[in-house]
């Protein structure tokens, strides 16, 4: 007979009449990844799910969170999206764009009892701190007209590159690359300085924008320039451990990464807006409006107007500047 610590679970994939395609054991392994991408556990062939959509990660006593990873189009558990890990119950359906999930597990594990001079959180690899934050995405522009002109390979060594830069640019300000998504990075900045955080990230965009530029000129074979583009969002998100294979792989998730992503994709194809900003990192800058201009977007996946400030790189170096103080040389 199965221990509680050992309890069996499932999930199905349902088809459009809402029986079983396909169902896979979680048993064995610590995390599960749900994403669009070869190599993921729950490989999800579609178009709305992202390459590493979401994580299913095991506690201990045998109970299984569903993590979002800072996905596109967001996860639900019985249609209401989540921003936070949230324990899976017997019969919930995880919704990613139109494909349904069914989790499975017969019975639900109690959650233990500390022992004493134990914190229940160290005894599983559940998330375990609340911090406000600064995200930072970089996003290469027509990256896939890039991949389709120069071929997987070549792209695939120029992706080595610029990885490999953009992450001692990050570090060099002080700040951490939490992934790298295909073409674009998410790094964060935590501290109690907000204003401080947020000029090194800041910083850090215009570091990106200049190195990715310049990329043509020790890669002759570039077809043309590349751009980025950069969004920057400030607020809660909870820290933690993905832990796999005994590592630890500390990672953020919650809405200020979702927005963070959504702004930057309104960057594509918007003349003199480079860089986004979220309306809570720009409050913590002094003087915003006379650097950065106001916009209102309707974001996917978010009911109500979001209101966010947009520059080009050259307004936002001139701003960094002025704020220290120095001759603005871009």
């Amino acid at each position: 007979m199965n221990t509680p610590q050992e309890t069996p679970a499932t999930i199905t994939l349902l088809d459009s009449q809402e029986t079983s395609e396909h169902c896979w054991q979680l048993n064995g392994s610590p995390t599960y990844t749900l994403g669009r991408i070869a190599g993921t556990d729950i490989t999800l062939p579609y178009s709305w799910v992202s390459r590493k959509h979401a994580m299913i990660q095991r506690e201990e006593n045998g109970r299984y969170n569903l993590i979002d990873l800072g996905s596109s189009n967001g996860t639900f558990i019985n249609g209401r999206k989540i921003h936070t890990p949230i324990t899976l119950q017997n019969g919930d359906c995880i919704g990613i764009g139109s494909t349904r999930l069914l989790f499975h597990q017969e019975t639900t594990p109690a959650r233990p009892t500390a022992p004493i001079g134990q914190d229940l959180d160290e005894m599983t690899v559940a998330f375990v701190q609340k911090q406000t934050i600064t995200i930072l995405i970089c996003d290469i522009h027509e990256f896939t007209k890039l991949s389709e002109t120069m071929g997987d390979q070549w792209v695939s060594l120029l992706l080595q590159h610029w990885t490999g830069g953009v992450s001692k640019l990050v570090n060099k300000h002080e700040g951490i690359v939490d992934k790298f998504i295909g073409d674009a990075v998410m790094a964060l900045w935590a501290g109690a300085n907000h204003r401080d955080n947020i000029h090194q990230a800041l910083k850090t965009a215009i570091a990106i924008h200049v190195f990715t530029s310049n990329l043509c000129k020790k890669i002759p074979d570039l077809p043309w320039p590349l751009q980025i583009g950069a969004a920057l969002n400030t607020g809660e998100a909870m820290l933690g451990n993905l832990a796999q294979d005994g590592q630890s792989n500390y990672t953020v998730i919650g809405d200020v990464v979702n927005v963070a992503f959504r702004l930057e994709s309104m960057t594509n194809g918007q003349e003199d807006m480079d860089l986004v900003m979220g309306c809570d990192a720009a409050t913590h800058l002094l003087e915003p409006e006379k650097f950065f201009k106001k916009y209102s977007f309707r974001l996917k996946g978010k009911q109500e107007v979001v209101e966010a400030y947009g520059c080009s790189f050259a307004q936002l170096s001139t701003y960094l500047a002025q704020a220290a103080g120095t001759p603005c040389a871009l």
